[in-house]
C-alpha cells in the first residue's frame, strides 16, 4: 500500500512540474513533408521587426465552398504562426456584411462570383491590415494570370506566405524602391505597358522618365546621370529607334553608379497584326545600335527570328459550312513559348512564357560576367534571317527536319564585377566623375519587346500574358490562354532589386492533398464497412485475449 502511494505520489508530482514549465516554455513540430508549418527565415526577421500593433481581419467569414474553406484554413494555420512569432500581430475573420457595404465600395473590394448548387455565392478574398493608424487591403488570391479560376482558390494557398509577407513588408516599411521607364526611342505606348506597370507599382514607385522628350534633345545627355540615379533600376521595352552613342554611355554609367537594368530588344521588324492584314510581311531588320553596348557584357543579339516546332496556339479560320466560318488551333512557329533554362530563382516554378518573333541571343566569353540563361526555345528550332517572308501559311508545318537548332536563349541573366565599356575610350571625360568598373552589377536582356507587352481588346488593355491571338471570332467573351510573362516580369525585377528571399517565398511549392469525389463515390461503402468492421474486430480481439489470460491465471 506504501509502494502505492509513493508511486502515485511521484506521478502527481511529474504532473504538476510538466504543466509549471509548459507555462513558461511553448513548442510545435512540424511534421509534414513540406514543412508547410514553418515559417521561412525570411519571413521571420520580417515579423521580428514589427514594433507596433498589426491587426489582420480576413473577409472569408460566413458560408464558403470547399476551396475556400481549404484556403481559409491555411490562411488561419500561417496567421496563427505569426503571432506565436510576435504578439504585436493579431487576426481575426470577419464577415464582409460586418465591414459595410460603404467601404467595400470605397476599397474597390468586388467579390468573387462562385457557383454552387444553391445558387451563386459571392466570396470577397481580401484581407485588411493595419498598421501605425493607416489600414490597406490586400486579395489573399495570387495574382497569375496564368492559372486558371477554378484553381485559383487552391493554387493561392501555397503563395499564402508570400502574399501576407509582402504585403506586411509594404506596411511596416515606407521606403518603396523606384522604377523608371525609358520611353524616348519609340518604345512601347501606354496602353500597352498598362499590364506591366499595374503589376509593379503594387511593390514599388514606377515612373516614365520623360527629360529627353521634354527638352526636345531624344537623347540622353551627361546631366541625367544624377536624375537616373533616383531610381533603382530601369526598364527599356522594346524601343523602335536607335541609341545614340551618349544613350549608351549614360546607360553604361547608370550601371557603374548601381543602378540595374531590363533591356527587351528587338532586331527584326515583324507583327502579327500586319500578317493577319495581308498574309505575309517581309521581316525587315532593325539597327538598334546597341549591339557594341551589349557586347561588353557578353551577349549579342543577331537579325534573325526563331521558327519553335512547340510554340503558342493561334486560331484561323479553316473553312466555311452553310455560311457559316469554322476555326480551329494552329501551331504557330512565331509565337516561342520560353521555358527554363539554367537553374535560377527568377524561373525556378515558372510557367511557360509567351515570346512573339523572338531573336536569338549569342552568349560571349566574358570573364567578368556570369551568364545565366533564364527563358529558352523547345530544343526544335530553326532561324528566318532577316529580309524574309513571313507567311500565316507557315501554320501547316510540313517538313520537322530542318527544327533541329537546339534550345535558343531568348532571355539571359548577366551579373558580376562589371567594367566599363568607355573605360579605355575618348567618351569618358564627358563625366568628371567617371566610374570604370562596378561590383554586383546586374542586367537582364531580352530579346523580344511583346514579352512586357499587353495586348488590346476591343481598345481595352488585357492581361500581361494573355494571347488575344487565341480568342475565337466565333466566341469573342471566351478567356484567351494566358501565360506567366507578369510573373517573369516580376520575378525578374525582384531578382535585380536584391528581393531574392521574396522570390524563394513566391516559389514556394506545398503539397495540398485533395480528396477525388470520384474514388470517395467508388469506395464510399468499402471504407464504410472498414470503419466499422476493424474496431470491432479489434475489441472483440482483446476481449478474447483478456478472457484468455484471466482463464490461464485463475486456472492455476
Amino acid at each position: 500500500m506504501k509502494k502505492l502511494n509513493k508511486s502515485s505520489l511521484i506521478i502527481f508530482i511529474t504532473l504538476i512540474a510538466i504543466f509549471i514549465i509548459s507555462q513558461f516554455v511553448y513548442t510545435r513540430i512540424d511534421m509534414t513533408k513540406d514543412k508547410r508549418f514553418t515559417l521561412t527565415s525570411t519571413t521571420e526577421k520580417l515579423v521580428e521587426n514589427v514594433k507596433q500593433p498589426l491587426k489582420i481581419e480576413v473577409l472569408l467569414g460566413g458560408d464558403l465552398t470547399g476551396d475556400y474553406r481549404i484556403l481559409k484554413n491555411e490562411i488561419q494555420f500561417l496567421l496563427g504562426e505569426l503571432r506565436e512569432k510576435n504578439n504585436n500581430i493579431s487576426y481575426s475573420f470577419v464577415d464582409p456584411i460586418d465591414l459595410g457595404q460603404a467601404e467595400l465600395q470605397e476599397n474597390k473590394l468586388a467579390p468573387v462570383p462562385i457557383k454552387t448548387d444553391k445558387g451563386v455565392l459571392n466570396v470577397y478574398p481580401y484581407a485588411k491590415i493595419t498598421y501605425g493608424g493607416k489600414s490597406t487591403f490586400m486579395e489573399v488570391l495570387v495574382n497569375d494570370p496564368s492559372i486558371s479560376f477554378d484553381e485559383l482558390a487552391i493554387a493561392s494557398t501555397e503563395k499564402l506566405e508570400y502574399l501576407f509577407a509582402e504585403k506586411i513588408q509594404k506596411a511596416t516599411n515606407f521606403n518603396r524602391k523606384r522604377i523608371g521607364f525609358i520611353v524616348h526611342h519609340d518604345e512601347l505606348p501606354e496602353a500597352n505597358i498598362q499590364g506591366l506597370g499595374r503589376a509593379l507599382s503594387e511593390k514599388y514607385d514606377v515612373e516614365i522618365y520623360l527629360n529627353p522628350i521634354a527638352n526636345k534633345s531624344f537623347t540622353l545627355q551627361p546631366s541625367d546621370l544624377d536624375s537616373l540615379k533616383r531610381f533603382d533600376a530601369l526598364i527599356d521595352a522594346k524601343p523602335t529607334l536607335p541609341f545614340t552613342d551618349m544613350d549608351k554611355l549614360v546607360l553604361d554609367q547608370y550601371v557603374m553608379n548601381g543602378g540595374k537594368l531590363m533591356m527587351a530588344l528587338e532586331t527584326v521588324d515583324a507583327d502579327m497584326d500586319s500578317i493577319f492584314r495581308s498574309g505575309k510581311i517581309v521581316a525587315f531588320p532593325r539597327d538598334l545600335k546597341i549591339n557594341d553596348f551589349l557586347f561588353n557584357y557578353g551577349v549579342r543579339i543577331h537579325p534573325a527570328v526563331i521558327k519553335d516546332l512547340n510554340g503558342a496556339q493561334i486560331v484561323l479560320a479553316d473553312g466555311e459550312t452553310a455560311g457559316n466560318t469554322s476555326y480551329n488551333y494552329y501551331t504557330w512557329p512565331y509565337f516561342e513559348l520560353g521555358v527554363k533554362g539554367e537553374k535560377n530563382p527568377i524561373t525556378s516554378s515558372i510557367d511557360p512564357v509567351l515570346f512573339q518573333f523572338a531573336n536569338p541571343i549569342e552568349l560571349l566569353k566574358n570573364p567578368n560576367v556570369k551568364q545565366t540563361v533564364l527563358l529558352s526555345t523547345s530544343p526544335q528550332t530553326t532561324l528566318k534571317p532577316a529580309l524574309n517572308f513571313i507567311e500565316l501559311n507557315e501554320v501547316d508545318i510540313n517538313d520537322t527536319e530542318e527544327y533541329k537548332m537546339g534550345k535558343i536563349p531568348m532571355a539571359v541573366l548577366l551579373e558580376g564585377n562589371f567594367n566599363s565599356a568607355y573605360s579605355m575610350r575618348y567618351e569618358r571625360k564627358e563625366f568628371p566623375n567617371f566610374k570604370a568598373k562596378t561590383t554586383d552589377g546586374k542586367m537582364i536582356v531580352i530579346s523580344d519587346g511583346d514579352v512586357l507587352k499587353n495586348s488590346l481588346w476591343r481598345g481595352v488593355p488585357m492581361q500581361l500574358g494573355e494571347n488575344k491571338f487565341s480568342v475565337r471570332p466565333d466566341n469573342p467573351d471566351g478567356k484567351p490562354k494566358t501565360y506567366a510573362n507578369q510573373t517573369f516580369a516580376m520575378n525578374a525585377m525582384d531578382y535585380l532589386l536584391g528581393d531574392a528571399d521574396f522570390l524563394a517565398l513566391r516559389n514556394r511549392k506545398l503539397e495540398i492533398p485533395l480528396l477525388s469525389e470520384t474514388v470517395v463515390l467508388q469506395e464510399k461503402s468499402t471504407w464504410q464497412m472498414i470503419n466499422i468492421l476493424v474496431p470491432s474486430a479489434i475489441i472483440i480481439l482483446l476481449g478474447g485475449i483478456g478472457f484468455w489470460l484471466r482463464k490461464k491465471r485463475f486456472a492455476k
